[in-house]
Order: C-alpha cells, then sequence, then structure tokens
C-alpha cells in the first residue's frame, strides 16, 4: 500500500490506485500517457509581470521565470538502493526501519479551507477516520469537495466561471486547464512567487525539495500561481506478457518490424490470442513525434511532419496484419487491461504506472503473470529519440486573498503534504495511521485495511507532491526492475522544443487539431488513406494552422 506520489484511464487499475494509495504516482504515469499526443498543448504562457507585456521568446520567458521560482534543495531523507541516473527516480527497494519527521511542531494555525480536488475511484465519505487523522497533525481542518475526475473539467469550468463559487484550495489537472485560464489566473489566484521565489522557500523544506522544472511550469501570467504535482520524465512503454513469451519461446521485438512480425507469430484466434493491442501512443512515441519541430528554421507541426506519418503507415500495417485484439480494432480501449492479464492480448502500450497497477490485479489469480515493458527502439531498431515528459502534470492553486497569515499557513499545510518517501508526514498521508488503516506485513511494507481501502484516498497528496521516487516494494524486482528500465532509456530523453513552458494558445485554435483524431483512428484501420491526411493537413493550414505555426514561431529563441 506504499506510494509515495498520486495519475482517467483503464477503469479497474484506477480503481486499484485509488483503493490503496499504492499507485498515486502510477496514477500520473497512467494518465501521461493517455494524454501524451491528445492535443497540441493548450496551456498558459508567463508574462514578465505586472503590467509588462508578455515575453515573446523562450528565452525570455525563461528569464522570466527565473524570477519567480524557488531555489531547489535536494533534500538526503533517505539513502536510495539506486541512485538516480540522468534525471530518472532514485529505486527504494524496502521501507525504512526508521521514519524520519520531516515537520517539527504542527504547521497549522486553526484554519478551516474548503478544498476541491477530483477523484477517478470511489469518493470516501466526506469526514472520515483518515481526514480527521490527518488534519489533527495538520493543525487545519481541509474540507475536501471530492468530485468524480471523469467529468472534473466540466466541474472546474462551472466554479471558475463564478469567482464567489472559487473554494480556498483548487486541484487542476493540466488536462483539465479550462480555455482563456491565462485571463483568468490573475484575478482568481494568489501568486506565491512573494512567499516562495528564491531562498524564501527555505521557510518549507519539503516544497524546496521540489525540482526547479516543475516550478517553471507553474508559472502562469507573470506570476507562480501553481503548486505542482510532479512528473515522471518518461510516463510510456510497450509491453510484454514476458511469461508467455518465455512460453512460447520468443523474445521483444527490437525494432518496427519485428513488432509486426512477432504480433504475427503469437496471433491465434482458434486459441482468442492476437499479439498487440491499439499501440497508437506507443507508435508515435518509437517514430519521435513530438508537437512541433523545427525544419530548415522553421516550425512544423507534428500533423505535417515525416514522424507522424511513418507512425501512421507503420501503424496501418499492424492492422492490416490481423494480430491487433477485435476489440482494439473496434475501439473498445476500456478492456484493454483485461485481455492484456487474460492472454488474450500480450502485446500493448500503456502507462507505465499501468505496470504496478497490473500486478494487484493479476497476481492474485496468476502468480506466474509478468508484465515488462520493452526497452525503446527506434523504427529501424537503433537509438530511440524520446521525448522527455511534462515536469508537472497536476496543479492546485490557492485562492486569492491579501491575507498573508493565510496563504503562510496553507503554504505550511502544502509543505507537510510534499513530505518525501521516508517521512512519518508521507506515510500519514500515503496509507493514514497505522493499525486503523493499514497493517505492516512481514516485510514491513503497508498492507490496507478495510478502513483504509475505503477511506485513504489522494486528495492530500493531490495539493502537491515530492520529486518522483521508484519505492513500490509490495511485488518482489519491481522496483528494480523499473529503475533499472528507467536508466537504460534515459540516455535517449531530449528535452521537446518548448519543454517546461506554459504556453496557452489562442481559443480560436482550441478545436484545430480535433479532426485528426478520427482521422488517424481511420487511417490506422484501413477505413482512409494518407492521401485524406494530405487533405486534412491543408485544411489544417488554411483553417488556422499556419496562423498557429506564427503564434508558436514567437516563443523560439531570439
Amino acid at each position: 500500500m506504499l506510494g509515495n506520489n498520486a495519475s482517467p484511464e483503464r477503469s479497474a487499475s484506477l480503481k486499484e490506485l485509488g483503493r490503496t494509495g499504492v499507485g498515486r504516482r502510477s496514477f500520473l504515469s497512467l494518465v501521461g500517457g493517455a494524454v501524451a499526443f491528445a492535443a497540441l498543448p493548450a496551456l498558459t504562457s508567463c508574462s514578465s509581470g505586472g503590467g509588462a507585456p508578455q515575453a515573446t521568446t523562450s528565452a525570455g520567458m525563461a528569464d522570466a521565470t527565473s524570477k519567480l521560482v524557488p531555489s531547489y534543495i535536494p533534500l538526503d531523507t533517505v539513502k536510495p538502493d539506486i541512485a538516480s541516473v540522468n534525471g530518472t527516480a532514485p529505486g527504494f527497494t524496502s521501507i525504512p526501519s526508521t521514519l524520519v519527521k520531516s515537520v517539527q511542531g504542527v504547521p497549522g494555525k486553526g484554519g478551516s479551507y474548503t478544498v476541491m480536488t477530483p477523484a477517478w475511484w470511489a469518493i470516501p465519505q466526506a469526514d472520515n477516520s483518515y481526514y480527521q487523522a490527518v488534519n489533527e497533525r495538520l493543525g487545519a481542518k481541509l474540507n475536501f469537495q471530492v468530485s468524480d475526475g471523469n467529468t472534473y473539467g466540466d466541474k472546474i469550468q462551472t466554479v471558475l466561471a463564478s469567482p464567489k463559487d472559487v473554494p480556498d484550495w483548487i486541484v487542476i489537472p493540466s488536462w483539465n486547464i479550462p480555455p482563456r485560464f491565462g485571463q483568468a489566473v490573475k484575478g482568481l489566484f494568489t501568486d506565491l512567487s512573494p512567499y516562495l521565489a528564491g531562498d524564501k522557500i527555505k521557510k518549507y523544506p519539503n516544497l524546496a525539495n521540489i525540482p526547479t522544472a516543475a516550478w517553471k511550469y507553474s508559472c502562469f501570467e507573470g506570476g507562480l500561481y501553481g503548486l505542482p504535482f510532479p512528473n515522471e520524465q518518461v510516463g510510456n512503454a510497450f509491453f510484454y506478457r514476458k511469461d508467455l513469451f518465455d512460453e512460447m519461446g520468443l523474445e521483444q521485438p527490437k525494432s518496427a518490424d519485428e513488432y509486426i512480425a512477432v504480433a504475427k507469430e503469437i496471433t491465434d484466434p482458434a486459441k482468442n490470442r492476437w499479439g498487440s493491442e491499439d499501440v497508437w501512443t506507443g507508435a508515435q512515441l518509437m517514430h519521435g513525434v513530438d508537437n512541433w519541430k523545427l525544419v530548415d528554421g522553421k516550425l512544423q507541426s507534428r500533423f505535417e511532419s515525416d514522424e507522424y506519418r511513418a507512425a501512421l503507415e507503420w501503424g496501418a500495417k499492424l492492422y492490416a496484419s490481423g494480430a491487433v485484439h477485435p476489440d482494439a480494432v473496434a475501439g473498445n480501449t476500456q478492456k484493454m487491461g483485461q485481455r492484456f492479464g487474460s492472454g488474450a492480448s500480450l502485446m500493448t502500450n500503456d502507462g507505465v504506472g499501468g505496470w504496478h497497477g497490473a500486478l494487484g490485479l493479476n497476481l492474485p489469480s496468476n502468480p506466474n503473470f509478468q508484465m515488462q515493458p520493452m526497452d525503446f527502439f527506434a523504427p529501424d531498431g537503433g537509438k530511440p529519440t524520446l521525448f522527455r515528459g511534462s515536469p508537472a502534470a497536476i496543479f492546485s492553486f490557492i485562492k486569492k486573498t491579501d491575507d498573508r497569515a493565510k496563504v503562510e499557513e496553507m503554504l505550511a499545510l502544502a509543505d507537510f503534504a510534499a513530505a518525501p518517501f521516508g517521512t512519518e508526514e508521507n506515510m500519514l498521508i500515503v496509507n493514514g495511521v497505522e493499525g486503523i488503516h493499514y497493517t505492516r506485513d512481514a516485510q514491513n511494507v503497508p498492507q490496507a485495511t478495510a478502513k483504509g481501502k475505503a477511506e485513504v484516498t489522494s486528495t492530500y497528496a493531490f495539493l502537491v507532491n515530492s520529486a518522483v521516487v521508484n519505492n513500490q516494494v509490495q511485488y518482489p524486482g519491481y522496483v528494480k526492475a523499473k529503475t533499472d528500465w528507467e536508466i537504460r532509456q534515459a540516455p535517449y530523453v531530449v528535452d521537446p522544443l518548448f519543454y517546461g513552458l506554459q504556453i496557452q494558445e489562442p481559443s480560436k485554435f482550441g478545436s484545430l487539431g480535433k479532426p485528426f483524431d478520427d482521422l488517424s483512428k481511420d487511417i490506422l484501420r484501413g477505413r482512409k488513406s494518407m492521401s485524406d491526411l494530405d487533405a486534412a493537413v491543408a485544411t489544417w493550414k488554411k483553417n488556422g494552422g499556419d496562423e498557429l505555426r506564427e503564434f508558436y514561431a514567437g516563443f523560439l529563441n531570439a
């Protein structure tokens, strides 16, 4: 039940994540994979502050945000068993025998605050023993208003439309940031840079432990408005059923052609077995597709790129081979995990966090279940290009107020919530109270009680979170396998062109890329051809694509 951080895609996996608290970080991985190529970025750019004009180059934005963000002061709370390499998450293969107290005294001053958060699982009772225990330790009362994550975006737009309805503290996932958010953020939320910028963060050591990139990504309209939930640097992978591959004498594929060949070899409809699920997101990752790239000094969108075209052509070949499960061909992705777990499909693409969730779902009924991520490869089998994921995927915002004492109290509560793995505070936030919400097994690993499963979720963790670590030790070998995989991929991770910049597209471009969602599905399944892509790109350019290109060109380094 241990997980240091909290990620809507597979209902079964999300249910397990929310119920156990194990996979808060896994949740992000699931979501990160799901939204990686959903649409072109629609975020908010930082301006140079006050009434000044927006910074119009990435260099200008970087300079502006550098004056807003906190100093990075890493904590050495617990030494990892596997050290970080090139930005990978450090690995902890066991639970520390002694937990560290990272927050001395009671951080709160008796305040009471309404907090709005999402949940992709059963919403716990409003005033439960978990909330009571954490609030008592905080010395303040957080009154959670938890809403269904699947409709949370609509809820946010409704709430933000009426400033009087905005709660004291609100969680907004990056994929739920509404249109024209940049126009509203200054009037709705508190700029935290006067409290946290530079060495002011020293007052909050756990917040100072959050990487700089996550703070930069929390800047909106010339201010530091967001408290971040840091993200994985590689959040998606191809997975295969290693146990069944071993039985069949197969090895994981190492090129695009090998993937199709292996998928065809596996497929046997008479045995209800297919080689692959839908792997469109993975196809784009394999082919090095990014939202924007520079070609001969000119910006090119992913829809126009050779990489996007090649990913579609490869995906169409995979579908034409007959190796994709029929339910995936029909567009049923909701039961992908069930098909993969049962052996009806042997290769898939998922958020990295889906790995841990799948172990929890399948090992009880199949102790031989083995799920492993493939090392990424370029289409020709060479070295891949992996674009680093967004530095944060969820933010929380404090309602605009001039009450300094109130803001400082809430930041002290945030500092508690951001306590890293190996601390008493993190154990409480993630697992609740020992003997009530969890017990420990023979390996010292927290195991949720019935009360813990019903009450402990990611409500507090969504407010802000510490840097990513691999510490889900329930399944022997998992932490080492995941950390080692990340280390092997790390040399190929590069920053996307506009990495870490909050750039909000004008609302008129909001639906510009949506026609490609259905078109890609049709091309993959052979219902449309690459000539239809050419026509769609021409329409995209005429309807605003070229104008959007010029908008993004303004953020290139001068």
